[in-house]
């Protein structure tokens, strides 16, 4: 049960939502689900996960480049706002 991490201990670009194509985005992403970290993904795919379920607003992501775990529902444009 390996996870990948931010810090690059390992390149292999894994999701468990269906996206195994390679894409032109760059896979900047991890997120964190039942104590599980998945990534790198692209933008495109974390969008897709969060639209299809899979991803929840109560799920951590991190950027690569930031190092931050924040909850998902605080990434502008993840989630559709309340209103």
């Amino acid at each position: 049960m390996a996870g990948h991490t931010p810090d690059g201990s390992s390149e292999k670009d894994e999701s468990h939502f269906g996206h195994s194509e390679p894409t032109a985005e760059p896979a900047e992403w991890f997120y964190t689900q039942r104590g599980e970290t998945y990534g790198p993904v692209s933008v495109t795919e974390l969008l897709a996960a969060a639209h299809l379920g899979f991803l929840r607003p109560d799920d951590l992501v991190c950027r690569k480049d930031r190092g931050k775990w924040v909850a998902a529902r605080s990434v502008h444009g993840l989630f559709k706002e309340a209103g």
